[in-house]
């Protein structure tokens, strides 16, 4: 009945859950006894042994059997919505990072907003264990379950069944996608328990993929003032003059590019002859002219991260294949700063994305960084600045608990702010600005960062929407949601243009990522990895003289370049061990590799193309689709079979850098521990 309630029942958001039901129906049904079975075979086993030798205790454990039917009976109703609104199992990993008071709040609200029958997961939560008991009752009537002798008929059956389904089921129409989709908690569980990091690499193999991370890496930033040293550490770089000062190698150490009469061992940025130690450093540049390590007085920076603000539903994008414009004010900045063209996440939903922009890197494509890697080594690019001097500061709309944001946050920032009073864009952007207000000064630079939250699925929170659009299809709610933020983001950045310190501010306003409302088919969040996921509105708004000019970039650009390019303005060269690069630098596009992993699926970009695949031995549900997203943003018109000799080079680079990604978060080889 439970599995009947959720394949023939639409998703969340009023989307078939699967294209054919009938197609899963039998798969379903035999999984399920086929599990039942194994997690029933200890309390049978024992049943059978007390029969003989303990009758009283036999009684003891049917009941045990009964209420740990009953248990899983409500975990398997939570494993079926959890699948309805977010696409994924509920296992220990999701548990970990949603298990916790504040995630429990949202869940009424989301429950209130299920686009199928409304109220009915609490139907089946609250019944399914008294409608089993009644049918345990009525089938305890029946006349082989009463009778007091073994009968060959029905076991024959049972066996036979067995056998007929498991060969159906496991060997003649089997398909990976179906059978993890009709994965039942027990074996989520159980997987989730036998999951285990991946093997270390070899030093052959590692040698092989970081040559080729870190080539990508130096043609893709434009930058080759910088020297990989640790084999064991592959993304961890230091400034060529920083590793000229520890290592004696005089044929790359001990020239003077620019002539000003320093070798690279001394000079911070031999390309350029007004840097080296004891030049004038001019305040607000952006370069660190005398190498001290910062520039003098550097800018301050104003973060805001937008919760699912899709680049399809962004004005200023509009040129560039969006189709809406829910954003005049973030449009008014674009066109009067700067803003990138083709921003991607780098992890999706919120965690991963948060992961992403703090620490300079992709999220793990199966497992939560926050949650199964907390003792990760790592330098966030906030942690950096603090230690220049910034004040660092974190405003947040959404509970920071909700998704296990908040231990994190405690090493990034010097101060995390949430109220639960102010959960919506406007009372928290004005908390936020009344704080700057009275806390910051020309005296010292600042980070702050603020996270919003009105932007959330069902996309219903804007307190200034009304009746009809509250009621108007998801796919056209988002509009109006999106605007809301937009209008509190214009009254906080006009509240603050008669602080002393608002010309030397750069803002900066980034979405964490988009939502697929069945532009594709499907609903749940990282489908297919499309645009309406993956692309994001950037803006980057004030006078800092390295911006250059205001307008467009068309270069490739990700969440895990946020923190280089902050670096860059703030004159900051140190090492790091960030997959990002600069946003500053003059790289050409046609150089640049983009990419992201998330569960089965790969992309990886080059110029104007867009791959999707896998990057494993799992193949993507979608199959493997090449486009041209230049010219076909929303991803109609798959071209894999014309450019067959691309695919056949993106393919294998897709593996090789997923399998090193693996390799440096499981392995803990993100940041030397020694430093």
């Amino acid at each position: 009945m439970l599995r009947v309630a959720l394949l023939f029942r639409k998703d969340a958001f009023g989307f078939d859950i699967v294209g054919k039901a009938d197609w899963y129906i039998f798969h379903a049904l035999f999984i399920d006894l086929h599990w039942i079975f194994l997690w029933s075979l200890p309390l049978l086993f024992l049943m059978v042994v007390t029969a003989r030798f303990m009758p009283r205790w036999t009684g003891i454990f049917f009941k045990l059997l009964i209420v740990f039917h009953s248990v899983l009976l409500l975990l398997t109703v939570i494993d079926h919505e959890t699948l309805r609104f977010m696409g994924a199992h509920f296992d220990l990993g999701f548990a970990r990072v949603y298990g916790n008071s504040a995630s429990v709040r949202q869940v009424f609200h989301f429950l209130e907003a299920d686009k199928s029958i409304r109220y009915l997961p609490y139907v089946l939560f609250f019944g399914c264990i008294p409608v089993s008991l009644l049918l345990y009752r009525q089938l305890t009537q029946a006349a082989w379950v009463r009778a007091t002798e073994w009968r060959l008929k029905p076991v024959a059956w049972i066996l036979g069944g067995s056998l007929v389904g498991y060969l159906y089921v496991y060997q003649i129409w089997t398909g990976y996608h179906r059978m993890a989709r009709l994965r039942p908690f027990v074996q989520s569980v159980y997987l989730s328990l036998e999951r285990k990091n991946v093997p270390s690499l070899s030093a052959d193999s590692l040698t092989l993929l970081e040559n080729r991370y870190q080539m990508l890496w130096r043609i893709g930033s434009g930058d080759g003032n910088w020297i990989f040293p640790r084999a064991d550490y592959p993304y961890y770089r230091v400034p060529l003059e920083a590793y000229c000062a520890q290592v004696v190698k005089p044929m790359l150490c001990d020239a003077d590019r620019d002539g000003d009469g320093y070798p690279k061992s001394h000079d911070c940025l031999d390309t350029d002859a007004t840097v080296h130690p004891g030049a004038i450093d001019i305040s607000g540049n952006g370069v660190d002219e005398d190498c001290d390590g910062i520039d003098a007085k550097p800018w301050n920076f104003v973060f805001l991260l937008l919760e699912s603000h899709r680049g399809v539903n962004v004005g200023h994008l509009k040129p560039y294949g969006a189709f809406d414009s829910a954003t005049p004010f973030l449009d008014s900045l674009a066109h009067a700063g700067h803003y990138w063209t083709r921003m991607i996440t780098s992890g999706l939903p919120t965690i991963h994305a948060l992961i992403a922009v703090h620490l300079s890197i992709l999220q793990h494509p199966m497992r939560y960084i926050s949650s199964e890697f907390t003792g990760l080594n790592h330098r966030s690019f906030t942690a950096v600045l603090g230690r220049y001097g910034y004040r660092t500061h974190y405003f947040s709309a959404p509970d920071p608990a909700w998704d296990n944001q908040t231990p994190w946050l405690r090493q990034w920032y010097q101060g995390v702010t949430y109220h639960r009073d102010q959960e919506n864009d406007g009372d928290m952007l004005r908390n936020m600005s009344a704080w700057m207000r009275d806390s910051l000064s020309m005296d010292r630079p600042f980070f702050v960062t603020g996270m919003t939250k009105s932007n959330h699925y069902p996309f219903d929170a804007a307190p200034d929407m009304n009746a009809e659009q509250r009621g108007l299809p998801i796919n056209q709610r988002i509009h109006f949601t999106m605007a809301y933020t937009d209008s509190c983001i214009r009254v906080f950045v006009n509240s603050l243009r008669d602080q002393p310190w608002f010309d030397h501010t750069v803002f900066i306003v980034m979405a964490d990522h988009g939502f697929p409302l069945g532009e594709h088919g499907c609903s749940n969040i990282g489908c297919g990895l499309y645009n309406e996921n993956v692309w994001l509105p950037f803006v980057v708004a004030g006078a800092h003289t390295k911006l250059g000019s205001p307008g467009p970039h068309e270069g490739l650009a990700a969440h895990f370049d946020l923190g280089p390019t902050i670096l860059d303005l703030a004159g900051i060269r140190e090492e790091n061990s960030y997959m990002g690069h600069s946003l500053l630098l003059p790289a050409k596009r046609e150089n640049q590799t983009g990419f992201l992993f998330r569960a089965e699926q790969a992309l990886i970009e080059r110029g104007p193309y867009r791959w999707h695949g896998a990057w494993g031995n799992v193949q993507r549900e979608q199959g493997e689709e090449l486009f041209d997203v230049e010219t076909d943003r929303m991803e109609r018109h798959n071209i894999l079979s014309v450019h067959r000799s691309l695919r056949d080079s993106l393919e294998p680079l897709a593996r090789q850098l997923a399998r090193l990604h693996l390799h440096v978060i499981e392995n803990n080889r993100l940041w030397p521990d020694s430093l």
